[in-house]
């Protein structure tokens, strides 16, 4: 898997989480700097927005249009988010929703860059955003495995810089439809970075998504999931957000790493725990071990012991000297 990073932050390595705040901030620059306050105090690694020019994006008579027109930032609006998130010290990226917007994220020089599900298929945007050589995180809904290579393709003749998100465009997205299982398969199919953007409600699918080793997050974010408007009622508030936050790093913590291996506390504690070879019963010097006067026990007794794996071996062999009863059998007993 090849690891990139987004600014100081390695992607790749702890899981990266990011408060998706899109258009929640209502158009309001106020709120969009609580929002990115709250983020941060929920533990979000970065936050990103959605920039989008209406008149170019969507027809006028668009739903899309009515929302998108009623809630835009300003340019100097966003350079002001922007130096806000640079003093809180969190990550903002956003996605460009056609080329003008593009044109706002490179003057930024924002990190990095997101393409929607909505926009995977737009290989014209998407090859316009590959030669800025910023990290890419692809959104999935409403795609084929045929129209990620495509776009993935598309990145790759510029560069490779990838990050590649399982994502269910339905809102809200019902547990049924999640079909998380394929996040497998795109760790199978690419060698980039995959994550999981969330559309259903909670945190459950953002949990088992993480388990299944998703290593970017994304999940909507709001102050007020009642609102009716936009994505708010998929979002999360701060204090679901912050709990979604501890429960990821918790899992991060459980999951560990894929190879095998005793911990520091097990390699100390595992001849106490482990069974070893112990006389069940007195042994005279000159007799043989048997089943009945040979055991594997756990015993906390020091010295020498044996593996299980030699009990076969001393069965019917004979005592070198007197063996009391519990006494650990040591190799150098047996003739």
């Amino acid at each position: 898997m090849n690891k990139y990073k987004i600014k100081n932050k390695v992607i790749g390595n702890s899981i990266f989480i990011i408060a998706e705040i899109g258009i929640n901030h209502d158009g309001s620059l106020s709120k969009c700097k609580k929002l990115i306050k709250y983020a941060k105090k929920s533990g979000a690694d970065a936050v990103k927005l959605q920039i989008t020019n209406p008149q170019e994006s969507y027809s006028i008579n668009t739903k899309s249009f009515r929302i998108f027109n009623k809630n835009l930032l300003k340019f100097n609006e966003i350079k002001k988010i922007k130096n806000y998130a640079k003093k809180l010290n969190i990550i903002l990226f956003a996605t460009p929703g056609d080329f003008s917007s593009l044109e706002i994220v490179k003057k930024l020089n924002f990190p990095a860059i997101k393409i929607s599900s909505g926009l995977l298929t737009n290989l014209p945007l998407i090859r316009e955003a590959a030669k800025i050589k910023k990290p890419i995180i692809l959104s999935t809904g409403f795609s084929n495995l045929n129209e990620i290579t495509e776009a993935v393709k598309t990145i790759k003749k510029f560069h490779n810089k990838i990050m590649i998100l399982k994502c269910t465009s339905i809102y809200p997205a019902p547990n049924s439809s999640l079909n998380l299982l394929s996040i497998k398969t795109l760790q199978r199919k690419f060698k980039n970075v995959i994550g999981y953007s969330d559309h259903s409600l909670g945190d459950l699918a953002c949990i088992v998504a993480v388990s299944l080793g998703a290593k970017i997050i994304e999940k909507h974010f709001t102050l007020n999931n009642k609102k009716s408007s936009a994505d708010h009622k998929i979002s999360l508030i701060p204090k679901q957000f912050k709990r979604m936050v501890e429960k990821i790093r918790d899992i991060e913590v459980c999951l560990g790493k894929e190879n095998i291996f005793r911990t520091k506390y097990e390699e100390k504690q595992k001849k106490f725990y482990l069974r070893t070879l112990v006389a069940s019963s007195f042994i005279r010097k000159n007799q043989n071990f048997s089943s009945f006067n040979i055991s594997l026990k756990r015993s906390n007794l020091k010295g020498p012991r044996l593996h299980p794996k030699n009990y076969y071996k001393i069965l019917d062999k004979i005592a070198k000297k007197n063996i009391k009863k519990g006494e650990l059998i040591r190799l150098d007993y047996v003739k």
